[in-house]
Parts: C-alpha cells; structure tokens; sequence
C-alpha cells in the first residue's frame, strides 16, 4: 500500500463525513474501518503525526457512538475539522503529479474493465470456488483443473493496478501445487484466499482501491507453506477444524463488500423460507414416511443450501446441510424408510442451521461475519452419518426406545428389563415388560409394527404428463356420452339392454379413476398462504396467525389454479381491513394476536373453501351509505346483510380511509368475484361488527363434469345444475300472484317467489302457458330465490360440460353445452346468470 492508498481512503472518509447522521449511530460506524486503516497505512508511510490525527477521530466516533443522551453535534463538528485538517496536510505532502499518477492508472484499469476483464476473472473466481466447495479430504478431485483455474486469474490479472490480485493469485497456485502433492488437507487457507480476491474484485468493479489490511491472508497462505516443509502428514479432518488460526479468520470476515452482503442476505431469505418449508414438511412425512414426494421436497432445500453455502464459504452450515443430504438421499433412494428417529435428527438439524444462519445474519448488521466457534456442528453430524449407516444395514430402533418415545416407558423400567433378560436370556425384552405390568401387551404390539416397518421398501411411482391426464378425462367423458347414446337405442332389446348396463358400470368406474387422477390436495395453495400472512404481519406491524384445516382436501387441478388469485386477495382484504392493530384489540379486549383461520371440507359436489378472521367485522350501514353515495344502490331498497355485504364485489367499491401498498384501491375484490364466478362457483359473505368476517367460497369439484337435472321448455331442453336446486312442484290453486312493480310470483312454504319464464328470457318461444298446468324448479342463488316454469323434468345425470365455442362463450346465463342420449345438445345454465338477466329487466 503507498500514498494512492492514503489519498483515495481519504476521499472515501470525507464522503461518509459527509453522508452520516449523529442520530443513525449505524451511518457513524462506517467510518471505523476505514479510520483503522488510515491509521495502519500512515504508520507505515512514517506519518506518525497524520495517524495522531487519525487516532482522535476513532476516539471521537467511539463518543458519539458509546454516548446516547449527550448532544452529538459539537463532537461531529469536532470531527469535521480533523478530517478536513489531515485533508489538507496530505495535498501539502503530496504534489498534483501524485494525483495525476493515481487517475491515471484508475484510467488504465477502466480500460481494462471495458474489454470484459473482469467478467472474465468473475466467472473464473466463482468456477474456482465452486471446485474448493466440492473438495473433500480422501475424496478424488481433479487438482489439475484448480490449478489451471488459478493460472488462468494469474494470466487475466498480470496487467492489472494495484498488483494486490495477481500477487494473492500466486500465492494460491503455490498452495495448490503443495496440495496437489498430497502435503496439505485443509482448504482453509484458499478458501480465505478466495474471499479476499472476491472482495478486491468487487472494488476493482466499482473502480475504487481497496484500502482493507489482508496481511493476515497473506501470512495465512504463507505459513501453510512453511508448515508443509516441516511435515507431510495430512492432519484429521476434525482436528483441522480445531487447529484453524482464528485471528485470521476473524480479521478477514469482517470485512464485507457490498455485493457480498447482497448476496448473503438473499442466501438468508431464501434458507429461511426453506427451512420453515422443511419442517412443514417433515410433520407431512411423520404421516406418510413412504411419500417419495414429499422426501423429494425436503431434499431439494437441503442440497440448495449446501450448494450455495460452500460456494459462500459458509463451512460450518455446508458440512451439516451435506451431512443431513446424504440422509435423505439414502431414504430417497429406496435404502430405508424415515423413521421417528430421523425425523427427529433432520429436525435437530434444522433447528442447528437456523441458529448458524442466525449468527450470518447478525454479523450482517455489523457489516462483517459473526463468529459461530460457539456452534458445535460435528455431534450432530457424526449422529446423522451414523444413523444413516444404521438404518442402510436394516439396523432395527430399539424396542425399549420406541416405547421411551411414546411415553410408554420410564428409561429405568428398560434397565430393569435388560438385568432380568441376563439372568433369563430365552425370555423376550417385550415379554418381560408385559409379565411386569410395564407396558399393556396392545402397546408392545403397536411398537413392534413400527419397529419392522424400517423392512419395506418405498413404491415405485410413474410421472404422468399432465397434458395425458386431461386427455384422459376428455375421452372418458366422450366414452360416457356414447354409452348414453348407446343405452337410449337398445331400451327395447332386454338382453342387449342388460349388457349395456354392464358396460354402464365399467364406464362410469373408469371415468371416475380418471378424475380422481387429476385430483391434487389444495394443501400446495394453502402453504402460500403462510408465507403471504407472514409478509403482510410484518410490513403492517400487526400481530396475525394464520391455521388452517382441512388442507388434503382433493380438488381438480384446474380449480387449484383458479382459488390461487381470489384467495390472495381475500387473506390481504383480512389482514389489512380486517384484523386490528395491537391498540385497537387491547382496546376492544382482544387477544394482541389475530387469528385468520382457512378451512377446505367437500360439500355435495362442491369444496367449499372458507376465510375467516376474528377482526373489526364489516360495518353494514357504512356500506350501505357508501353505495348510496356511489350510486351503486338507490337507498331505499329492503336488502338482508348478505345483499349489502356483496356490495363489497362491486369494482372500485371500497371504504377504506386511507389507501395502503396492501389494500384499499377499491381493486381487488371485483376481481376475486369474476375469478369464482368464472369457474361456476359462488362467494357468500358472512360478518359480524367487531367480531370478524367470514368468506365462504364454493366451487365444483371438477370442470370436467357436472351433477344436473334436465328440464324441457317447449321444444328446447337445458340442464339445471343439482346444487341450486331447492325444490320442483306444481303450484296449486291460490299459489299463483301478480304484484304490480314486481311481476309474476308463486308462492313457496308461505312466501312469494319471483317466477321467471325461460323461453322469454332466451327468446325462443312466445308461449304463455297457464302456471298451474306447468312446473316450477325453486332455485337458489346467493341467499336469492327464483322460480323457473317449465313444461317437463326429464330425469337427473352427470353430464359433460362441452365449450361452445369461441362465439358463444361469455352468453350470460349459459354455463356451457351438454351432449344428451340422443346427441342432441343442451344447455347449461348459470343460475347466478339467469338472475342477474332478470334484474337487468
């Protein structure tokens, strides 16, 4: 280091003068490192009064850091003046041709940096850490790659100002070449040598000098050498670890760059969420040990994290990650099944890779790496191997441990056992405790099954495209109609007729499998929602908890991806309107917490997904007075609650005061209602003011197929869906009314039902036949009831939803075709739709 060093470190020191803030201690401690090595370098340069100066100014930070009631102001203002007085005093000992000499070498190097130099030597750094993460003692490796790699940076960096990179670069391939001759077995050193050559190529990026002290990579590398001529035997693995000259260590992992601290902090993030992902999932595997799955989906995070941990140097987080990897991939890999005991060592791990990670991102706030010698990794590590060699041999779990386990057993009561079993050998461990009344024989039997079941070995599965499976259920459906049509015209052959009701059977089995191969737990859709509340609770400050139940509850593909969107929005709408701050709840004597509980649970031929949050609640006359003020409603309409909270679904509508980045646009629940309404399904809105808010979705179970009854009007014949219907009969004398402003009604249990006549709703007939020598089907539609009239029932199906076509396709009140027995097509209706034509009218 000379002079350029001083001046630029200077610059840099005046620049963070003038940026920090006396109330953000963080924005003053920036200063440290750079004053620390100000000073180093101007003892070396012989400026013993320059470093004085230098001396002051850390003491002066040290005050206003340490001190927080005294006022900050006179010592920043003392600050200054030191700064600007070593400024001057360094312009007077060194001339403009200095200064010259240093712009012009930062001229040279942005030469360089335009011909993609240094992208070159990124992208050999990062193939070279890779190679260093990979190595591990006893294990081949290919050595003459690395060295190549390292003669590569050697040969990219001989032209490059300072010289700091090509002169670490040699010291490398020395290290390597002793490697490479079996005298060294620790990575240590080159993995520190690494780091620093990133840190100095990221200030070579930024075209701004490295003013950090690494004389103690240096001295590292340097003695490893020397070492090695004094012995040639590679040292334990273990004992390595112990013997790592920490100061080294601890100097250079304090000093971070910018983008090493970028790319920590997305490691961070994103082990985070993979670790929390892990445990969700190993509760999953506790159920369903043979799941390959959901082994796979625990594996994948794992081998990530041990991926990007060793190319970060992360040793201690990559060992255990690896060591936790080979285990799973042994479980994987059909060798033995996940048992309570290897749940709980992965769970060990997890618990030991978040507190590592802890420890990065503590040091992250310093700006440097904090320590973790404190963590002891190696116990666990020696567990997870060992166990993973026991279970490969088919090594059963102790009989006495299983039964410790479930609490059916003191640890004294096996030791018990055990002197009895030495004086009688021919009698059995389970044997002993049942005739000491220990254990019930029930319980020892249960063990047992546990304890054999490490025997089995995973199934095999087969991957199907998902593009076959919907072919699948479209041929089966196809395969259905041409039975219908088949049985329609042998009816009146008996014989013929009987084999075609066979037949019936088989098609209607095979149809089934098919759809219940496209049927996938909504539990996927449900996890996203943990990591959406948890999100939303920190950016807004409020306390929330999300549980959920009934997550395995099986859905159409297809319908999964359609809840996704609405079920975003809803959970925003609850966290940001519905559930209170902390004040608010005390205030209303509530728990702090919130809680939004999400339940999916089949009903008829529907799932039924429900929201619902134990907040605020929606106020109705708030509503109600904001759709009268909108012109959405008139004001003097009689609606129920369920009509005014629906209001909410009406674009742009929204009541919010204030408009956060969460919510309160008026966008949003428009969209959740198209989204459901889209797929045939409904939304139902239940609340109660200050006690929470209930969204109940209903959806069909599959798009593929609907449960319907078939209906004539005059000529023409359509499918009502089963769900709405309430009930059918033929109005009787007195059950027939015309009410002036509101139409024909009939009247059904005692109350007045709007009639609605389809042929003039569709315009397919000008018939007015009596009510009373017709039918009516009562329907339902959001807590609203109508009468459709119609001249026959024809009988109850499942029939095929067909798509219409591109013309026809957004009919209001036409959910979709159905071929019938006789080929002749039918069509769907939307109830919801056919109400909303009525009202129009």
């Amino acid at each position: 280091m000379s002079y350029e060093s001083i001046i630029a470190m200077t610059e840099r020191l005046a620049s963070e003068l003038i940026l920090s803030d006396a109330d953000k201690p963080d924005s003053i401690k920036k200063m440290l490192p750079i004053l620390k090595s100000l000073h180093t370098q101007c003892k070396e340069q012989g400026l013993h009064s320059q470093a004085e100066q230098i001396l002051k100014a850390k003491h002066i930070i040290d005050a206003i850091v340490s001190n927080e009631t005294e006022p900050k102001g006179p010592l920043l203002a003392d600050l200054d003046i030191i700064v600007s007085n070593f400024s001057e005093e360094l312009n007077t000992l060194y001339p403009t041709e200095n200064k010259e000499l240093v712009n012009r070498k930062a001229l040279e190097t942005d030469g360089q940096a335009q011909n993609g130099e240094y992208k070159d030597l990124e992208a050999k750094l990062n193939e070279l850490s890779m190679l260093i993460a990979g190595f591990c003692p006893g294990k081949e490796i290919d050595m003459e790659e690395i060295i190549h790699n390292v003669e590569d940076l050697i040969k990219r960096s001989e032209n490059i100002q300072p010289s700091s990179f090509y002169d670490i670069s040699n010291l490398l391939k020395k290290y390597l070449e002793n490697m490479s001759f079996g005298s060294m077995c620790t990575t240590k050193p080159i993995e520190e040598g690494i780091l620093l050559l990133k840190s100095i190529l990221s200030y070579l990026k930024k075209k701004e000098p490295f003013t950090f002290d690494y004389s103690d990579v240096l001295e590292l590398l340097e003695e490893s050498l020397v070492a090695t001529e004094q012995s040639d035997d590679c040292p334990d693995e273990s004992t390595t670890e112990l013997e790592e000259p920490e100061s080294a260590s601890e100097k250079i992992l304090q000093k971070l760059s910018d983008d090493d601290i970028e790319i920590l902090t997305d490691f961070i993030s994103e082990a985070e969420d993979n670790l929390n992902n892990i445990e969700v999932s190993l509760i999953e595997l506790e159920q369903d040990p043979e799941n390959t799955d959901i082994i796979n989906d625990i594996f994948r995070p794992f081998h990530t994290i041990k991926g990007v941990s060793g190319f970060l140097s992360l040793g201690k987080i990559n060992r255990l990650s690896h060591a936790t990897e080979n285990l799973l991939d042994s479980a994987r890999s059909g060798d033995f099944i996940i048992n309570h005991s290897a749940t709980d060592a992965i769970l060990e791990s997890v618990d030991l890779l978040k507190k590592l990670i802890d420890s990065v991102k503590q040091g992250l706030f310093k700006g440097c790496r904090q320590e973790d010698g404190h963590i002891d990794v190696d116990f666990l590590r020696d567990k997870l191997n060992k166990l993973q060699i026991s279970l490969t041999k088919g090594e059963k779990e102790p009989l006495g441990e299983i039964l410790v386990r479930r609490n059916n057993l003191k640890a004294q009561d096996i030791d018990d056992a055990l002197e009895i079993q030495k004086k009688n050998p021919e009698k059995k461990f389970g044997e002993i405790l049942i005739e000491d009344q220990k254990v019930a024989p029930a319980q020892v039997a249960s063990a047992l099954m546990e304890q054999s079941a490490t025997k089995k070995r995973v199934d095999s599965q087969v991957k199907v495209s998902t593009q076959k499976l919907d072919d699948l259920v479209d041929y089966a459906g196809e395969l259905v109609i041409a039975q219908s049509m088949l049985r329609q015209q042998t009816m009146e052959n008996p014989a013929l007729s009987q084999t075609v009701s066979q037949l019936g059977q088989i098609v209607n089995n095979m149809q089934n499998i098919a759809m219940s191969m496209r049927m996938i737990p909504i539990k996927a859709t449900f996890m996203k929602m943990i990591r959406l509340v948890r999100d939303l609770s920190r950016k807004s400050g409020k306390q929330i908890n999300l549980s959920m139940a009934g997550e395995d509850t099986e859905i159409d593909r297809n319908v999964v991806d359609a809840l996704y969107e609405p079920m975003v929005h809803m959970i925003r709408n609850a966290c940001d309107h519905g559930i209170e701050s902390v004040q608010e709840r005390k205030e209303s004597n509530k728990d702090q917490q919130g809680n939004i509980d999400l339940r999916a649970y089949h009903k008829g031929g529907n799932i039924v997904i429900e929201i619902e949050d134990d907040g605020k609640g929606l106020d109705r006359e708030k509503i109600f007075e904001k759709a009268t003020a909108t012109g959405l409603i008139t004001g003097d309409e009689q609606m129920t609650d369920a009509q005014v909270f629906s209001l909410i679904l009406e674009p742009g509508f929204s009541t919010a005061k204030q408009i956060t980045d969460v919510s309160g646009r008026g966008v949003g629940m428009d969209v959740v209602k198209a989204g459901i309404e889209k797929f045939r399904g409904h939304l139902n809105i239940e609340s109660q003011k200050g006690r929470g808010t209930r969204f109940i979705i209903s959806l069909p179970l599959t798009l593929a197929i609907i449960d319907g009854m078939l209906v004539r009007v005059d000529d023409e014949r359509y499918v009502i869906p089963t769900i709405a219907i309430q009930k059918a009969f033929r109005p009787g004398p007195g059950e027939y009314f015309t009410v002036e402003g509101k139409g024909e009604m009939v009247k059904d249990r005692g109350r007045l039902v709007p009639l609605v006549r389809l042929n003039e709703i569709y315009g397919t007939s000008d018939n007015m036949p009596p009510v009373e020598e017709s039918l009516v089907v009562v329907v339902e539609s959001k807590e609203e009831k109508r009468a459709f009239l119609i001249d026959e029932l024809l009988g109850k199906d499942e029939y095929v939803i067909k798509n219409l076509g591109g013309n026809m396709d957004n009919i209001q009140g036409i959910a979709g075709g159905a071929i019938l027995a006789d080929g002749k097509v039918g069509l769907i209706l939307d109830v919801h739709g056919v109400f909303s034509i009525v009202s129009e009218k």
